[in-house]
């Protein structure tokens, strides 16, 4: 009695399998028809557009666009990289005059020595590598109860630049431990954003 039972189950179930075996097939098929179909459809009208477009644009005359020109109000940044210390200065300089209204051939024709990798109406940005260090390294030290600022030169000594008023007591403990030894800072964005932290 258990062995039919499970005859009629395994039966049952092989017949479900193919049943559900054939849909699949039949619904993957039809799918795939209508995709060629829609394919083919859009194909079609693509190419007839672009046809239709590719003809008109063999009658008109091309016209050039007016190219960007400096404005008086522009900003000139000089974008320095150096290769010794691998840092990067941004000097933002006052616009010569003679660079108003220049394209950017001209600016780039004026400054061969720079490339220029930014060039919009209100800011022109031209790159140069150097072969040096940027010469803005800097150390706090806390001397005397006050924070003293020393540039660090290309020799690697030191020589003060700055005696700030920032007394030592307002320092948090971090702060005067990172300072022990002295405190490195590359670039004077950097120093003014820290000594205003300290104030």
């Amino acid at each position: 009695m258990n062995n039919k039972v499970m005859m009629i189950i395994v039966a049952i179930l092989l017949i479900i399998a193919t049943i559900y075996s054939i849909y699949a097939i039949f619904s993957s098929d039809s799918e795939v028809e209508e995709e060629d179909k829609t394919n083919t459809l859009v194909s079609e009208v693509i190419e007839d557009e672009c046809t239709e477009e590719y003809k008109e644009t063999q009658n008109t005359t091309p016209v050039s666009l007016p190219q960007e020109k400096v404005a008086a109000n522009a900003i000139l940044i000089l974008k320095k990289y150096y290769v010794k210390c691998e840092h990067t200065i941004n000097e933002y300089v006052e616009l010569p005059q003679e660079l108003v209204n220049m394209t950017k051939e001209e600016v780039q024709a004026q400054y061969p020595e720079w490339e220029v990798i930014g060039f919009e109406p209100e800011k022109i940005t031209l790159y140069k590598e150097f072969e040096d260090e940027c010469g803005e390294h800097f150390k706090l030290k806390v001397e005397n109860g006050k924070v003293i600022v020393y540039i660090i030169n290309k020799d690697g000594t030191e020589s003060l630049y700055e005696k700030t008023n920032i007394s030592s007591e307002y320092l948090t403990e971090t702060d005067l431990i990172n300072m022990q030894d002295g405190l490195e800072i590359y670039g004077k964005e950097e120093l003014n954003k820290i000594i205003e932290d300290f104030e």
